[in-house]
């Protein structure tokens, strides 16, 4: 359906609008006054109503008033029925297409079949009538509106173009087809070619071709090697110097044409020759570098001019400016940290002949002058800041690198010093050799530092001074472990550093002092003198915050078990005890911490600890049965001392009878106990005393929520005892009196647990006696029993059909 609204089309005669454009180019419709837009508001209502009409036209047939439908009626077809149509300017674009494809091959199949006999003159006249004939067409069918029309015309000029040179290459008034000068004089004469049809079009049509302007900027890209190829075949000296000249011109070239196009608006030569320029300037660069490859020195570089063409690439870095969408644009401040970035690489390059440490330095006095730079230019042009801050960031991976890998060598030094608690207090850290010389270390942190002050904002000076200071720390201590320093040099520190932050800082500084005095805490475990001192400073710290009230309080008090641990083991290994007195004393102390404290930090932070000294102290123990069974009562006896001072934690002494209950059972087992009710009895006799006070207090519970554990406790191990192994013995007699008892006592008492504990128990006590004597029963018995047992409830269940069938009969004779 044709469109009346056309943004791209003049209103009067048709022609094809550029874009925003003043006025139509042919015929001078001014497009900007009022009545242009209240126009195309009109046309855009007139389309609105064509969609309308068009769906009342394509709307079924409503049947007549009389009721009579006729005999056929189309409807609308199916939408999965209707066969994909081409749009209205597929079809003549792909026939165009096609039709300059064949324009071209006829022409070169022409040409390669008349090549003989045409002569110079002959084959100079056709290619010219040829190239001529399709460039003027094509601008006369521009300025008709045949836009698709026009470039596929201007396509075949182009290729006529090329077959031109080709042509003058094989009479002899060209270099021959193949070589640097062939493609030097294609370059330019394509170039030439692109520049004045999209000159012819738009002057005499004011149209903008595509394919005019796109060709363009590969050309001179062609072009520009070409011309560096024929520089390096002519120069036997300096070859490279000229092909960096070659190179640094296209980028000039394909500046200027960004300038031509931004000017005249060919927005797609705009694009291309800017992509162009890009690529021209990477090969510069890649060639300057490649050439100044075999000789960093002060001398190669200076002296001998080796840098004057990566100051040159630096310099043109900054042509993207003379575009003014970038300039106006976000990416305005590419080309100057380019540029920028470029100019500081050169004072980098010497660096790179003398070393790794030499290339520390370099980079990382850029980093910091560049960061010193940002924070000027933050307090002046708070908006160029980006730059600075770009150009540093730069040059920071090679700092960032060093800094990363210096510390991982220290502190793998300090976590393989010695076994745990097997050094003396004067060991030393034995660092390997790195890559750098480990004092840089402090200076490349400073140097990321400044950076990172010059590039945070205003809000964040504060906070990331802070975090300066402590890398700034951190690098110092591992500077010390490369430098071979003695363990106690970099663990007190820490220690201390923990102390003051847990002690005085806020509340953030508590969690900070915490992973701090915890980084001591492992950096230390080689020497126990030094565990003990870490362990003890935070542990009086903590005890300090703990006690003092102030915020991070809660904090102090859920390390206060931890640290405390740690350090009663350090001072066990100090004093000589063993590892199995040591742990049950571990447990003990941080267990009556916890009673005394009464706070839901130090609970969870012991339930977290406790297991590993117990578990060490066990596997340590010589009579490991003995050690467990002694951990396990000190574990229950302090959850069920816990539970009875704090009325919150009434459920824990659930879990402390049942640790009771496990040390029982592992004391009788090393004793030889067998009988299941020695392990069983106790748990079950406490478990119905609680059931029967609960009970008293609140009858209305119920013996099943009451009792209920207790009296399966309590049958259930001897049960399975008896139906497992001994169903003929003194225990089934005594289980079976036992049930017989439940169940009169819950008949009389009307309890439903005990009554249903015995009646299921004595019950299963009963057929398990009975199982050796069915085993002998005929099977004519079980098979008349089973027989017996379904034909009553077939029975059964034919009565209760009937009765409901007679129930049904009777409801429907009542009126």
């Amino acid at each position: 359906m044709p469109s009346y609204a056309r943004p791209d089309l003049c209103p009067d005669c048709g022609a094809v609008l550029p874009p925003e454009p003043d006025a139509c180019p042919r015929c001078g419709l001014p497009l900007r006054d009022p009545l242009a837009d209240e126009l195309l508001a009109t046309l855009r209502h007139a389309d609105e109503l064509v969609v309308r009409l068009r769906a009342r036209a394509d709307a079924p047939t409503r049947a007549p008033a009389t009721g009579t439908v006729p005999r056929t009626r189309r409807g609308p077809v199916p939408r999965r029925l209707v066969p994909r149509r081409l749009g209205q300017a597929t079809v003549p674009q792909l026939l165009l297409a096609l039709g300059a494809a064949c324009l071209l091959v006829a022409a070169v199949v022409f040409l390669a079949v008349a090549w003989s006999w045409l002569g110079v003159a002959g084959r100079t006249a056709v290619l010219l009538v040829l190239t001529v004939s399709a460039g003027g067409a094509s601008v006369l069918l521009s300025r008709r509106d045949l836009v698709a029309a026009a470039e596929a015309l201007c396509a075949v000029t182009l290729g006529f173009v090329v077959l031109d040179v080709l042509g003058a290459g094989q009479s002899g008034w060209a270099p021959e087809p193949g070589t640097s000068g062939s493609g030097l004089v294609l370059g330019a004469v394509v170039v030439a070619a692109g520049l004045a049809l999209s000159t012819l079009h738009l002057r005499l049509a004011g149209a903008r071709p595509v394919v005019a302007q796109l060709v363009i900027a590969p050309a001179l890209l062609g072009l520009a090697g070409s011309l560096a190829a024929v520089v390096e075949e002519r120069t036997a000296d300096g070859g490279a110097a000229s092909a960096s000249g070659v190179w640094a011109g296209c980028v000039v070239a394909a500046a200027a044409l960004v300038v031509l196009a931004a000017r005249t608006r060919l927005g797609v030569l705009r694009v291309a020759a800017g992509v162009v320029g890009c690529v021209a300037w990477l090969v510069l660069l890649a060639i300057s570098l490649a050439d100044n490859g075999a000789d960093l020195s002060l001398r190669g570089l200076w002296a001998e001019g080796g840098v004057t063409w990566l100051l040159v690439a630096a310099a043109l870095a900054l042509l993207p400016l003379l575009d003014p969408l970038v300039r106006r644009g976000a990416v305005a401040v590419l080309p100057e940290v380019a540029a920028m970035s470029l100019g500081s690489l050169v004072l980098v390059l010497p660096a790179l002949d003398e070393g790794a440490d030499a290339v520390l330095v370099a980079t990382g006095a850029l980093v910091a002058v560049w960061g010193l730079a940002a924070a000027g230019t933050a307090r002046v042009l708070p908006r160029r800041r980006v730059v600075p801050v770009g150009v540093a960031l730069a040059f920071v991976l090679p700092v960032l690198v060093a800094v990363v890998s210096l510390h991982a060598v220290a502190l793998e030094a300090l976590l393989d010093v010695a076994a745990v608690y097997d050094a003396t207090v004067g060991v030393r850290v034995d660092a390997p050799a790195t890559a750098w010389d480990a004092r840089l270390l402090v200076p490349a942190v400073l140097a990321l530092g400044v950076a990172a002050l010059g590039a945070a904002p205003a809000a964040r000076q504060r906070h990331t001074g802070v975090t300066v200071g402590a890398a700034l720390a951190v690098a110092a201590l591992a500077t010390a472990a490369l430098l071979e320093a003695p363990l106690a040099a970099v663990v007190l520190p820490l220690a201390l550093a923990a102390t003051g932050l847990v002690a005085l800082g806020n509340r953030r500084a508590v969690w900070s002092g915490l992973v701090v005095g915890a980084a001591g805490g492992v950096v230390a475990l080689p020497s126990a003198a030094l565990a003990a001192v870490a362990a003890g400073l935070v542990v009086l710290a903590c005890g300090y915050r703990a006690l003092a009230g102030r915020p991070g309080g809660a904090e102090a008090w859920a390390a206060l078990p931890v640290a405390g641990a740690a350090a009663l083991w350090a001072v066990g290994e100090l004093a000589g005890v063993d590892v199995a007195s040591r742990g049950a004393a571990t447990v003990l102390v941080v267990g009556v911490l916890a009673l005394v404290a009464r706070r839901t930090e130090v609970d969870l932070a012991t339930v977290l600890v406790v297991p590993w000294p117990a578990v060490a102290g066990v596997l340590a123990a010589g009579d490991r049965s003995v050690s467990s069974a002694l951990h396990l009562t000190l574990l229950g006896a302090l959850l069920v001392a816990r539970a009875l001072t704090d009325d919150r934690r009434r459920r824990v002494a659930w879990a402390g009878g049942l640790l009771l209950a496990a040390a029982t059972w592992v004391r009788l087992a090393d004793i030889g106990v067998e009988a299941p009710e020695a392990y069983t009895a106790p748990t079950a006799l406490a478990l119905l005393v609680v059931g029967l006070r609960a009970l008293r207090r609140a009858p209305e519970r119920g013996s099943v929520a009451t009792l209920l554990p207790g009296l399966v406790l309590a049958v259930l191990p001897s049960l399975l005892w008896v139906l497992a192994q001994d169903p003929v013995s003194w225990r089934a007699l005594l289980l079976g009196l036992g049930c017989l008892v439940l169940v009169l006592g819950g008949a009389r008492l009307c309890w439903q647990a005990p009554l249903l504990v015995g009646a299921v128990a004595g019950g299963l006590l009963v057929l398990r006696e009975l199982a050796p004597y069915a085993a002998a029963t005929p099977q004519w018995v079980l098979l008349a029993a089973a027989g017996a047992l379904l034909l009553g409830v077939g029975t059964t269940w034919e009565r209760r059909v009937r009765d409901l069938r007679h129930a049904g009969h009777y409801l429907a004779r009542l009126r």
